[in-house]
């Protein structure tokens, strides 16, 4: 299903709820890019507007992780299409490094184990290594923000003329509530508290999150009342169940 949410941006729903955001600005661009089994809604979104994925010109990656890259390994070989990802996160992407582990509640265990086929890591090499602070010219700008934690090269893409921030699983709303980074999937907690930390200054009101619904209006002054009560994991509050 293709969302509008302005008349250059685009959400893609992908598969267990991942988002896949779709810029028409200056050609195609994609922000992230779902799980493996996600390739036929990317088709159907582009295909609404009349283009293809071998229209597409770039994926930005917010991190490595295998339900917001999961296409990208076949996009590249079909279509060589350029992928954008930090520098830290690109060698698990390659699978030069072992990826990152944490301990997953044993449920959930089962279900990616039965799933394993769909959810299987499809190893890439990104083409342009982004660094903190670099500038992507799509939306007036978006600025890359090193927000490590849930993974060690995780971005944020902040908008300031257009006051929007693309949050990766930095800050997710699902269920209709505004949260960190899943606990069961952040192996390093105390980076993840700088990295909300550091969102929480920011001035925007369009969040587009990884995970959940967008919010279109309010967002910032929501998210840094949520911080300040202390219900944002890891900062001041138990993990949610």
């Amino acid at each position: 299903m293709l969302d509008k949410l302005s008349k250059d941006l685009y959400r893609i729903r992908g598969s267990f709820g991942s988002n896949i955001y779709l810029i028409t600005e200056n050609g195609l661009t994609l922000v992230d890019s779902g799980f493996p089994v996600d390739l036929p809604v990317i088709r159907l979104g582009l295909r609404s507007l009349g283009a293809a994925p071998r229209d597409i010109d770039m994926v930005v990656a917010t991190h490595y992780h295998g339900d917001h890259t999961g296409t990208l390994a076949g996009l590249k070989r079909r279509h060589a299409i350029r992928v954008a990802m930090h520098e830290e996160d690109a060698p698990f992407a390659c699978g030069d490094t072992p990826q990152e582990t944490t301990e997953v509640a044993f449920h959930k265990l089962l279900f990616y184990t039965a799933l394993w086929p769909l959810f299987r890591y499809r190893y890439f090499r990104p083409d342009w290594l982004l660094e903190d602070g670099d500038v992507i010219d799509l939306l007036g700008g978006l600025k890359v923000l090193h927000a490590p934690g849930h993974s060690r090269g995780s971005i944020c893409l902040f908008g300031e003329k257009r006051g929007i921030l693309f949050s990766g699983d930095l800050v997710r709303n699902e269920r209709g509530t505004m949260e960190g980074p899943p606990p069961h999937f952040t192996p390093d907690e105390p980076a993840a508290c700088r990295s909300l930390e550091q969102v929480s200054g920011l001035d925007f009101e369009i969040l587009l999150p990884g995970h959940g619904e967008v919010i279109l209006s309010g967002a910032g002054e929501r998210f840094r009342s949520l911080m300040e009560e202390g219900m944002i994991w890891p900062l001041g509050t138990e993990p949610p169940g």
